[in-house]
C-alpha cells in the first residue's frame, strides 16, 4: 500500500482518538457522531479501528473505565460517590457500569477505591496496564 495512504489513516485516527476523547464524558457518544464530525461514513470509522485490531465500541468503553479508575484511585476525588464519577465519564446505566468494572479489573469500584484485599493477600484488582485494544491506559 502506498505511504501517503497510511499517513492519511494514521491521520485520520488520531483526529478521531482525539475527538472521542474530548466527548468521552457524553453518554450518547456514537460511532455515527464520530463518522459525522470527520466527515466519512460509519463503515469508514469501523474499517480504520478493524485496521488496528480493534473495535469502536471496545476503544470507547476502555477509555470510560480507564478514567473511572484513574479518578477512584485519586485522593481528593474521595468526596465523589461512584456514579458520580461513573456518570462523569460518560456511563449512564450504573449497573451497566459495574458489570463492565468489575469483568474488566476483577473488583468492584468500591474494592478499586478503598485498596481492599482478598483473604489470600492478592490485589482486590487486578493491574491492567493496557486495554483490550493493546494500547496504553494512560491519558
Amino acid at each position: 500500500m502506498d505511504m501517503e495512504v497510511f499517513t492519511v489513516r494514521g491521520a485520520r485516527m488520531t483526529a478521531i482518538k482525539a475527538y472521542i476523547l474530548a466527548k468521552i464524558d457524553d453518554p450518547a457518544l456514537c460511532l455515527a457522531d464520530i463518522a459525522a464530525h470527520q466527515g466519512i461514513s460509519s463503515s469508514y470509522v469501523r474499517k480504520l479501528f478493524a485496521s488496528e485490531g480493534a473495535k469502536f465500541s471496545t476503544y470507547v468503553l476502555d477509555l470510560r473505565l480507564a478514567q473511572v479508575a484513574r479518578m477512584l484511585a485519586d485522593p481528593e476525588a474521595k468526596g465523589r460517590s461512584i456514579s458520580v464519577i461513573a456518570a462523569a465519564c460518560g456511563f449512564n446505566d450504573i449497573s451497566y457500569f459495574n458489570r463492565v468494572f468489575r469483568k474488566r479489573y476483577g473488583c468492584t469500584p468500591s474494592g478499586l477505591r478503598t485498596g481492599r484485599h482478598r483473604p489470600d493477600g492478592a490485589s482486590a484488582c487486578e493491574d491492567h496496564s493496557v486495554n483490550d485494544c493493546g494500547s496504553p491506559l494512560d491519558l
